[in-house]
């Protein structure tokens, strides 16, 4: 199960990677990780939409001078398809209109969500009784 969340994320990472810019985008530097259970300087906290939500890690990477990343994963007492619904919900109507979603596995889902600025991909997997997400932002 943990191998499958691992290539939905990175799955998801590149489609981002491609969208904005395919593989010309090399990352210039490394990812700067927040205290455990703080999120990145820079990650906005209303990404995180379980207000009970326990942070589990957070870093940022600055691609260029234009060009940021900022990853927050936490866990959730709510389950895979509830969380998913809530972010299906919440991205659209703050913004960023859902362009991708993975909803074929039961224990998964996934969406990528992009404006003209940023991007938003989230990958959530089954953690115990509820669940653990991945949000990262990237501004363009």
């Amino acid at each position: 199960m943990w191998g499958v969340a691992a290539v939905v994320v990175l799955v998801l990472i590149i489609l981002g990677a491609w969208w904005y810019g395919g593989s010309s985008r090399v990352p210039q530097g490394m990812p700067a990780f927040a205290p455990s259970g703080q999120l990145a300087n820079g990650f906005p906290k209303e990404l995180i939409l379980d207000s009970l939500a326990s942070v589990s890690q957070s870093y940022n990477i600055n691609y260029s001078t234009t060009t940021n990343q900022y990853t927050a994963q936490f866990n959730s007492s709510s389950s895979v398809a509830d969380l998913y619904n809530e972010y299906l919900t919440y991205l659209p109507a703050h913004g960023w209109p859902v362009t991708n979603n993975v909803t074929k596995y039961k224990n998964l889902r996934g969406l990528y969500a992009e404006n003209a600025s940023s991007v938003v991909s989230v990958a959530i997997v089954v953690q115990g009784a509820g669940s653990q997400a991945t949000v990262t932002y990237l501004i363009k």
